[in-house]
Formats: structure tokens, C-alpha cells, sequence
């Protein structure tokens, strides 16, 4: 996860408008990370973040918004390391269960930060569709540069791994299932949906 930008770094009245954005989402996550979802009071990350609660408002509309652009930009930047290095070797399957370890390993290294990001991925707030259907499109992005040229469905492929995923890391985060869960329902997943020989 990066450290929260230093406000310091930066005169307050030349500081852009994403770079305040960015640090207020950064300082939303490090709490998320540090003490789960209830963590995550405005007032705080305000403070955090060295902002008015107002700045917070005019970005994020509710916790669950701010902790799902979090999420948002989090995937973004897994589905751009793995876009820089894909795997280029094995077949699709191999290729497609590599990142997918890769994001599953990321994932259960931050327990307590993906409990906070569940929750807030649960919320029925219209508002925080925006940010659920970035992770979406994030996620079959990185699941498309995974399988690669093939004659793989992997639109499809994407959508169902989608849930799978979000069905395993719910039920690692609610105790329903051991460390290292998700990344093995993953790759079931994988062998059940992906012809190994292509």
C-alpha cells in the first residue's frame, strides 16, 4: 500500500486538486489498514490527511464511497504492474493463475484493510456504483491481459472469476475459510473454466 503523500512536500495553495484527492483516499486506506472499517471516521481522515471534513464532502460523498475509490485505484495499480509484466509463459490457465496468485497473495496480506473494503463493498448506496464498476472493469482487464491471444472466452471467463473472487475473499475476511483460500478457490476456478491447452 503507499505511504500517505506529505502535505508538507507541498505549498498548501499550489497543491492540485488530485493530489489533495489522492492523499485523502491514501489516508482513508493506512486507517482501513490499521484498525478495520469503523477505523475510517471522516473527522479523522480529515485530520489525517490534513483537510477540512468540508474538502472530504466535496470528493466522497459517504465512507463506503472513499474506502471503494481506495479500492478502485488499488486494483488499478495491480491491473498496471501485471499489464508492465505479464506472465508470457504456460498456457492460458497457467498464465491466468499466476496473477490471480499474484493479486490473491496482495490480498490476504492485508487482512484487516480487505474486512474494511468487504464491508464497504457490500453497501446498496447507488453513489458507490461509480467505484464498484471500476474494480469490475479493472478486475476483467487484468484477467483479459492474463489469458492473452486465445480463443478463450475471456470476457466471460472474467465475469465469473469476478464472483468467485469476491465470494472467496468474503469468506476468508468472515472467518468462513483459512488463509490461502482465496488464492486456491481462484485457481480451481481457473481449471474449471479454462481449457489447459491452449
Amino acid at each position: 500500500m503507499p505511504a500517505a503523500a506529505d502535505p508538507s512536500t507541498t505549498p498548501r495553495g499550489a497543491e492540485g486538486k488530485a493530489a489533495r484527492r489522492i492523499r485523502i483516499v491514501e489516508a482513508a486506506m493506512n486507517m482501513a489498514a490499521e484498525g478495520g472499517y469503523e477505523a475510517v471516521q471522516m473527522r479523522a481522515v480529515a485530520e489525517r490527511a490534513d483537510v477540512s471534513l468540508g474538502t472530504i464532502y466535496r470528493y466522497f460523498k459517504s465512507k463506503d464511497d472513499l474506502l471503494l475509490a481506495g479500492l478502485s485505484g488499488w486494483v488499478h495499480l495491480l491491473r498496471r504492474q501485471i499489464q508492465s509484466e505479464p506472465p508470457a509463459e504456460g498456457t492460458a490457465a497457467d498464465r491466468l493463475s499466476d496473477v490471480l496468485a499474484r493479486s490473491a497473495r496482495a490480498s490476504e496480506g492485508a487482512p484487516v484493510l480487505m474486512e474494511a473494503l468487504i464491508t464497504a463493498l457490500s453497501t446498496t448506496d447507488p453513489d458507490a456504483a461509480k467505484y464498484k464498476l471500476q474494480v469490475d472493469s479493472e478486475v476483467q482487464a487484468m484477467i483479459v491481459i492474463a489469458i492473452g491471444d486465445t480463443d478463450v472466452d475471456a470476457a466471460g471467463v472474467a465475469r465469473v472469476i469476478g464472483h468467485v473472487w469476491l465470494s472467496a475473499i468474503s469468506r476468508w475476511v468472515g472467518g468462513l475459510a483459512p488463509a490461502g483460500s482465496v488464492e486456491s478457490e481462484l485457481h480451481h476456478a481457473v481449471t474449471m473454466l479454462v481449457d489447459d491447452r491452449r
